[in-house]
């Protein structure tokens, strides 16, 4: 059975008045060149992860992003957003991005590669329009320039 999970994390987000979900103004999926096998995959989180040596993410509508190493041991993630569900992945930030998951996945063929950096960013930021035209362009820029084929998006 299929979760609807935008509409769910709508209703029952805080800070309430509940928020309104935005349909994108434009097309923003692309198909896919490469069978899975053969891709470079990255993963985008929600989650305002970063090392702890980089910037934190501090605003409530931070419109920033942070590119995090690939390689499990490149340091310690400290997870900024603000949502109460966050307690158990802040003890343990693999639940909400399993870099050492893809890794496995890319020693074991079922996906090509990985990618050298993956991407955070705050999830639930009410300026759609700001991650629509900003933030997100400025993300697929930075894939694109990484030579990433699939980006899989690890909603927190």
């Amino acid at each position: 059975m299929p979760l609807d999970y935008l509409p769910i994390m709508a209703k029952n987000s805080a800070p309430k008045p509940p928020r309104v979900l935005a349909s994108p103004s434009k097309q923003s999926w692309c198909p896919t060149t490469k069978p899975v096998n053969q891709s470079m995959v990255a993963l985008l989180s929600s989650a305002a992860l970063r090392l702890t040596d980089q910037a934190p993410f501090i605003p409530r509508e931070d419109l920033s992003y942070r590119r995090v190493p690939a390689d499990p041991n490149a340091g310690e993630i400290i997870i900024d957003h603000h949502s109460g569900i966050g307690r158990v992945p802040k003890r343990d930030p693999e639940i909400v991005f399993p870099r050492t998951a893809l890794a496995e996945l890319a020693k074991r063929g079922i996906v090509g590669s990985v990618a050298p950096f993956h991407f955070s960013f705050m999830g639930g930021v009410r300026e759609h329009g700001k991650i629509e035209n900003e933030l997100a362009p400025a993300i697929a820029e930075d894939l694109k320039r990484d030579q990433v084929d699939l980006a899989l998006l690890v909603p927190y």
